[in-house]
């Protein structure tokens, strides 16, 4: 299900968003209101409902604030995303990477010197392993079963009001008085249900109450209870709240954290609610009888999402506040709600700055695989350093021009020629003496790549015997600025003048190609791998460097440079037919 199409990086992503943010950053909030309410115990209900009211808007913002603002770098826990090559297996066990799977279906993992920046471009032909994947798709799942639930609690209401029926007059005009002296400006649609045992309370734009239809036998104090509890939640607009929470609890669902969170938030809401009704008209005392009396006449469980007066599960924690005559019952002011904004607003912006889990991709880190044992992980490290075109880089890619493996020694000599550092010209011009012609080909190349006049001498002296004509002409025309290098050139280095239709799925063809006998063929495959900008061609792409065709190997510098996802702002973006 989450395999074939689908880019790893999106999936790494969507890994370490879930751990970043549901489970860690979900837990953190979650803690810290927990422990600001603690401290706010002797404070009123209504401080606390807005403590994790709050909570919820700092959870609800995580996500978007992950998405829209630029991350800043400071990360407790770093990871690398995956890359898709279709190359040999690598395996490198203490590597800081994400495993993959490959078009072959063949397990690899890539070293930590594979740069960060790779995976951003689309790949269409791999997908995160194990247990990542199932992780995710896991945690989707669960997030729509959890929104599916929650539509049919909607559901529920509306198929409740369908069968409801008109509020008896008396209890009406009660209501509008009542509402009148509370200052509810806009009086609420009120009926009546047999499929409540209590009063219930939902709707944001046609705020409704709904009422049992025992109301006729209730006395004028149970009346008188149930309807300022009821409008209480109204004039507090409760159930934005409650929707608000019930969407982060989705979201959130696999974290146990932020159901607490939801659980305190329903209880607080509620005996902010009971301290309204106390402190407007009704004696705590009798007050708590009504609420126990409305708690135990019935099994029936609340409608869903509907705000209900009294539940089972929160009836005890209510009924010994009501009876606690130290507990303020103060309603939130103007100063108050403003400090909850703002701390709100406070913990939005330290937990969008920090990532307690995320992709690290610092400096330095991409060439960290020059020094490995291994040459193919060598070669991989000289390419990312060169892909990252950070001059960072320069002093160890002109270490490793004296590379023993002459591939390693070539791309290393690519990648200063991407960096374009004029001092990595006379250690170019060294490397011209070079044992490996391919390797004294691509420092020619890297020379002319750097632009500097500094490299024409050496490069004038070198004789066919020492470089290939048409490798030296070019180098001597880019630093020159002319157009004077040899027509089998033009294609590969300077790329294709008219828009070339390729696609993503043609990528195994291409490789293929690449592979074959015909040097026009593979010359073609590698420009077009470059067009493409699929990373998973690099390994054949380094390869072609050394091939036996002097124009194959131009198209494999050409396109090594175009892969480079900082080249992006040329313009190459895929359309959705999968062409570019």
């Amino acid at each position: 299900m989450m395999s074939g199409l689908v880019d790893p990086s999106i999936m790494a992503e969507l890994y370490v968003g879930f751990i970043d943010l549901v489970l860690l950053k979900g837990s953190a909030v979650v803690l810290a209101a927990t422990a600001t309410c603690y401290l706010l115990r002797r404070s009123s209900a209504s401080l606390r409902h807005g403590v994790w009211a709050a909570a919820f808007v700092v959870l609800l913002a995580l996500p978007a604030l992950r998405l829209a603002a630029p991350q800043s770098g400071l990360t407790v826990v770093g990871v690398r995303p995956p890359v898709a090559v279709s190359g040999p297996g690598i395996g490198l066990p203490k590597a800081p990477t994400v495993p993959v799977e490959a078009a072959a279906q063949e397990a690899v993992q890539l070293p930590s010197a594979v740069p960060a920046s790779v995976v951003r471009k689309p790949v269409a032909t791999v997908g995160i392993a194990p247990p990542y994947r199932w992780i995710v798709a896991l945690w989707l799942v669960g997030l729509l079963l959890q929104l599916a639930r929650f539509g049919g609690h909607l559901r529920a209401v509306r198929r409740l009001c369908a069968q409801a029926e008109p509020c008896p007059d008396p209890v009406r005009r009660r209501l509008d008085r009542v509402a009148a002296e509370l200052g509810v400006r806009r009086a609420p649609v009120t009926i009546v249900s047999s499929d409540l045992v209590v009063p219930s309370t939902f709707g944001v734009i046609r705020p409704t109450i709904a009422l049992p239809r025992a109301v006729d036998g209730w006395s004028e104090g149970q009346l008188d209870a149930a309807l300022l509890h009821e409008l209480a939640h109204l004039r507090r607009r409760d159930y934005v709240t409650h929707l608000l929470a019930a969407f982060v609890k989705a979201a959130y669902w696999v974290n146990p954290a932020v159901w607490y969170a939801g659980h305190r938030l329903d209880i607080e809401r509620e005996r902010a609610c009971d301290d309204g009704v106390v402190d407007d008209r009704l004696d705590p005392v009798r007050y708590a009888e009504y609420l126990m009396s409305f708690a135990l006449s019935g099994r029936r469980t609340a409608v869903q999402p509907a705000l209900s007066f009294a539940t089972r599960s929160s009836l005890a924690e209510r009924v010994r506040s009501l009876l606690d005559r130290a507990q303020a019952r103060n309603p939130l002011g103007g100063a108050t709600r403003g400090a909850i904004v703002a701390g709100g607003a406070i913990a939005i912006a330290a937990a969008g700055a920090i990532e307690i889990f995320g992709v690290v991709e610092s400096p330095g880190q991409d060439a960290a695989g020059l020094s490995d044992q291994d040459p193919i992980v060598r070669r991989y490290a000289a390419w990312a350093a060169g892909e990252s075109e950070s001059p960072a880089h320069v002093d160890e890619l002109i270490e490793h021009l004296g590379d023993p493996d002459a591939r390693v020694r070539a791309v290393s000599a690519w990648a200063l020629g991407e960096i374009k550092d004029p001092r990595a010209v006379g250690p170019l011009t060294a490397l011209l003496a070079d044992v490996d012609a391919r390797v004294r080909e691509m420092a020619a190349l890297a020379i002319g790549e750097i632009e500097d006049p500094s490299g024409l001498a050496a490069l004038r002296d070198a004789g066919p015997s020492v470089v290939s004509a048409e490798a030296r002409a070019w180098a001597i025309a880019q630093i020159q600025h002319v157009e004077e290098y040899p027509e089998v050139f033009v294609g590969a280095l300077a790329g294709p003048e008219a828009p070339v239709d390729v696609h993503i799925a043609d990528l195994p063809r291409y490789l293929d190609e690449l592979a074959g006998n015909d040097p026009s063929v593979r010359a073609r495959a590698a420009e077009r791998l470059g067009i493409l900008g699929a990373p998973e061609a690099v390994e054949a792409l380094l390869d072609a460097l050394e091939d036996a065709d002097a124009a194959v190997r131009a198209a494999a510098v050409w396109a090594l440079d175009e892969i480079n996802p900082s080249r992006d702002a040329r313009g190459r973006i895929p359309g959705s037919d999968g062409t570019y």
